[in-house]
């Protein structure tokens, strides 16, 4: 049975990844809305319910007047309460103050509440911790390729002779990158289609499982390459065709690679057919991380390493 060829058709696969990297970054950043997490705001809980349009008017219309800018309101109705989220341009830490009598003067004077005891859940996060939260989370993963490269760099130096260890970091961070993308791709059509999502800290905890998870994978793939590179007889060093090792090692674990990734899925789907939002949320960003993950590591890290190696080691394109 003639095995399909997947060195072979390397250009094919990273014209792919690069066409659904891009549709991706388009996705997300023309559909991209912060969390409070990021941005600052008020998340506050009623012990009444009320209805949600007519609140929702009178909340904008009272911080319109306050001189409150670029204000999204979301509002959860429930049977006996009702959860109200305020993202608004606070400006600095001194307009907090402000910004919570103006909400609550406007609940008071529209009948919303009685008084203030009937607001039963107040969270604030203030612009500062928003400003920090948004270095944070790119500082986690800037730092998170740093780690990853310095990792590559030590574990395959044993097979300098054969491939720079510095190739194989400079391809796990571009397999890293599409793992990322893809994702948050995915993400931002979930925002497209609900107006209610948004981008916060569970959304960048799932980011950075991906990295590890893809990371795991593609050392695997690479590790198997290495072992196959040192079986040859230094003597025979000069005839050692690459593409051929690259393609047998990818047959050897793609089995292994699959049966990780689907037994990982299934665990949540299972996450997220019985989960709550935030569960749901997490789980939908890491289900598409794994297809990603189990696509980027067969059929980019392989070939694009086989592909820069080529540019050197013209002998071994006999595949």
């Amino acid at each position: 049975m003639k095995t399909f060829p997947i060195i072979k058709r390397s250009y094919l696969w990273l014209l792919i990844a690069g066409i659904l990297m891009a549709w991706s970054a388009v996705l997300f950043l023309t559909n991209v809305r912060y969390s409070i997490d990021f941005t600052g705001g008020v998340n506050m809980r009623l012990s009444t319910s009320v209805n949600a349009e007519e609140l929702q008017w009178s909340l904008s219309s009272a911080l319109e007047e306050a001189s409150f800018s670029d204000t999204t309101i979301g509002i959860q109705p429930g049977t006996s309460s009702t959860a109200i989220t305020i993202k608004t341009n606070i400006g600095d830490d001194a307009r907090i103050t402000s910004l919570i009598e103006t909400i609550q003067s406007s609940l008071i004077e529209n009948a919303y509440i009685q008084d203030d005891s009937q607001i039963i859940e107040l969270a604030i996060t203030w612009p500062s911790v928003g400003a920090y939260m948004q270095s944070a989370a790119i500082r986690a993963l800037v730092l998170g390729i740093i780690f990853m490269v310095i990792y590559m760099l030590f574990s395959f130096s044993g097979i300098r002779k054969y491939v720079s260890p510095v190739t194989l970091a400079g391809v796990t961070v571009i397999t890293m990158l599409f793992d990322m993308f893809i994702p948050a791709g995915a993400y931002g059509l979930l925002m497209w289609i609900n107006p209610t999502i948004q981008v916060d800290t569970i959304f960048i905890i799932a980011i950075l499982t991906t990295m590890w998870y893809s990371i795991n994978d593609t050392i695997i793939i690479f590790d198997r390459i290495r072992e196959n590179m040192q079986k040859v007889d230094e003597k025979n060093q000069k005839s050692l065709i690459y593409g051929k090792v690259f393609e047998s090692s990818l047959r050897q674990v793609m089995r292994r690679s699959l049966g990780t990734s689907i037994s990982t899925l299934l665990v949540i789907v299972a996450m997220y057919l019985v989960g709550t939002w935030v569960i749901q949320s997490f789980a939908f960003t890491i289900g598409i991380g794994v297809i990603a993950w189990t696509f980027s590591s067969i059929f980019i890290a392989a070939p694009l390493a086989y592909l820069t190696l080529w540019k050197f080691n013209k002998e071994q394109d006999k595949l």
